[in-house]
């Protein structure tokens, strides 16, 4: 999803109130991103119905799958966006700090900062996946490689874990699928030790998901790769729905039952 390309700690970045923003925003710039499941189709009521997309993709397919995008710009994104720039800087505009959409988006920024340091607090409870996230990021340095997997530790890892650089996470993506986070971790790493030694590679990884490919353990020691494992332990697996659809699913799929 493009983490990374405009720094997470940036004050353009509006990542902490993307709902806010997905849901009123007019008109969306699509750089190379799917109106798949991640991003809800495109559809209400994620979506405002009179959303505008501009959708800048390589792939002719994709151009208009879901949602008829109001201007489609088929081509290399580092060219498009170059030649939007350029547009850009003839017409010398930019938008203004003060305009009243800046501010909502700047509030909300705010007040979901003050949630989520209140849930890193654990004085009274037990530790939480913010709670750790939140000691891990005192750890981190910006240009390290962060792989994450798991159902709960991919989706709070990516609000809380911040990205300065681009192509500096992987997770599972698109299609979600577990069992990738230690493969991602080996190719990292060995890139990192022959190319960017500097860099640090940390795979964190949730209990269940760490499980799916536990065994590149044996990998990562025989070519004594240079990986930083963290795993979350909360002897849980996340099947991604909430109970009462299971109840209701066992119903009426026999298969289930």
């Amino acid at each position: 999803m493009g983490k990374g390309v405009v720094s997470d700690t940036s004050q353009l970045c509006v990542g902490a109130a993307r709902s806010k923003a997905l849901q009123e925003a007019d008109v969306i710039l699509l750089l190379g991103a799917r109106l798949n499941w991640i991003l809800h189709f495109g559809l209400p009521p994620r979506f405002r119905s009179d959303v505008k997309f501009i959708q800048v993709d390589l792939c002719a397919e994709q151009m208009g799958a879901n949602i008829r995008a109001a201007v489609c710009l088929l081509g290399d994104i580092r060219v498009v966006v170059s030649q939007l720039n350029m547009t850009h800087r003839q017409q010398d505009w930019r938008f203004p700090a003060s305009a009243p959409w800046w501010n909502v988006l700047s509030s909300r920024i705010e007040q979901n900062r003050q949630m989520t340091e209140a849930m890193t607090d654990t004085s009274n409870g037990p530790l939480n996946y913010y709670a750790v996230f939140d000691e891990l990021n005192k750890h981190l340095d910006e240009n390290c490689i962060i792989i994450s997997e798991g159902a709960n530790t991919m989706d709070i890892g990516r609000a809380m874990i911040p990205n300065d650089l681009p192509r500096h996470r992987l997770d599972a993506g698109t299609f979600g699928t577990m069992g990738v986070g230690l493969g991602y971790a080996i190719a990292a790493a060995l890139l990192c030790r022959d190319h960017f030694p500097q860099k640090r590679v940390v795979c964190i990884e949730g209990d269940s998901a760490f499980g799916f490919s536990g065994m590149e353990l044996e990998t990562v020691c025989r070519y004594k790769l240079p990986i930083i494992f963290v795993i979350i332990n909360n002897n849980g697996i996340s099947f991604g729905q909430e109970e009462e659809d299971w109840k209701e699913a066992f119903k009426t799929d026999s298969t289930l039952s």
